[in-house]
C-alpha cells in the first residue's frame, strides 16, 4: 500500500487503519496519533493527521488491537468482552448483507428514484456518525436535503412536512427568581406559565422540516432545524403542518450514535464519497 497524502482526515485514517472514527479518536487520546490541522465547519470541525504518522502506525495495529481487548476484559469481564466482540462481527455482517441486497434492490426503480434513495440511505448512515463525534457532518446534511428539496418531489417518494415547535423562552431576572421560589425547574416554569413580557422569545425556534422519502419497501425520514432550511422554501405555509407536542421542544434529539458493526460494514469514507457524488448529479 502506497501512502503519499502529506495529511489524511479521520475517515481516511479510519480506512487506512481498518478502524472505526471513535478509534481514531482513541488513539489520538492515548498519544498515538496528533491532529495536524482542523477544517471548521459551521456544525464543529474535521479532524486532520500527518499521513507519515499514520502509515507507521499500520504495523502497529494489532498489537494495538490487542491491547484495547485486553483493557476491554479487564473493565467488563473476559466473558461479557468477548459476547460484545461476538456480536459486533454479527453485526458486521448483517449490515454488509443489508447494504448490498438494498443496492441491489435499486435495480429496479426509476433512475431519479434509484438517486434519491441511495443518497438517503448513505445520509441515514451520516447521520449516526455524526451522533457519534463527528458534528462536522451536518453541514453535508444540510446540502443533501437542499439537493433533495430543489431536485426531487413527491413523484419520486418525496415528502416534506413543517413540525411547527414553540417558541424560545429566555426568562427574565424576574421570572427565575418566581420559579426559584416555587422550587421548580426554569423549564417547567416556562412550560407552566410562559413567561412574562420581559422574557425574550424566539419564534420557530423548536420548529424542524421533517424528509420523508418512501417509495416501494423503502423508507427513509430525516429533521432538519427550521433555522436551516427556511430559506429553502417560498411559501412554508404550503407545505404539510404537523404540530410538536409541548415538551418534546428542548433537548430533543434524533438518531442514535452508529455502533462498531455498522460502522465496519458502511465506512465513512464511503458514505461521505457517496453523498459528495450525489451532490454532483444534476437532472
Amino acid at each position: 500500500m502506497v501512502l503519499k497524502e502529506k495529511y489524511m482526515s479521520a475517515a481516511r485514517v479510519s480506512e487506512i487503519l481498518g478502524i472505526t472514527p471513535p478509534s481514531v479518536r482513541r488513539l489520538v487520546r492515548e498519544g498515538f496519533l496528533e491532529v495536524k490541522k482542523t477544517k471548521k465547519y459551521k456544525a464543529g470541525s474535521e479532524l486532520y493527521f500527518d499521513g507519515g504518522t499514520v502509515k507507521a502506525l499500520l504495523p502497529r495495529m494489532p498489537a494495538l488491537r490487542r491491547k484495547w481487548h485486553l483493557e476491554e476484559n479487564r473493565r467488563i469481564g473476559g466473558k461479557k468482552a468477548a459476547f460484545k466482540r461476538a456480536i459486533d462481527v454479527k453485526k458486521t455482517s448483517r449490515h454488509s448483507n443489508l447494504k448490498k441486497r438494498f443496492l441491489h434492490s435499486l435495480e429496479f426503480y426509476p433512475e431519479k428514484v434509484t438517486s434519491l434513495l441511495r443518497a438517503s440511505y448513505f445520509l441515514y448512515h451520516l447521520n449516526h456518525y455524526a451522533k457519534t463525534g463527528e458534528e462536522y457532518l451536518y453541514d453535508l446534511k444540510g446540502e443533501i436535503l437542499k439537493k433533495f428539496t430543489d431536485d426531487f418531489t413527491d413523484v419520486e417518494g418525496l415528502n416534506i412536512i413543517f413540525i411547527e415547535g414553540a417558541q424560545k423562552v429566555i426568562l427574565c431576572d424576574g421570572c427565575r427568581d418566581r420559579a426559584r421560589n416555587m422550587g421548580i425547574s426554569y423549564l417547567k416554569y416556562k412550560n407552566n406559565h410562559g413567561g412574562c413580557s420581559r422574557c425574550q422569545r424566539e419564534e420557530n425556534y423548536y420548529s424542524l422540516f421533517e424528509f420523508r422519502v418512501e417509495y416501494g419497501e423503502h423508507k427513509f425520514c430525516f429533521h432538519t432545524p427550521y433555522k436551516t432550511a427556511k430559506k429553502w422554501f417560498e411559501n412554508i405555509a404550503e407545505l404539510p403542518h404537523k404540530i410538536r407536542e409541548k415538551g418534546e421542544d428542548e433537548a430533543f434529539l434524533f438518531g442514535r450514535p452508529i455502533s462498531e458493526g455498522e460502522a465496519r460494514a458502511v465506512t465513512l469514507k464511503e458514505v461521505t464519497g457517496e453523498l459528495e457524488s450525489f451532490l454532483g448529479t444534476y437532472y
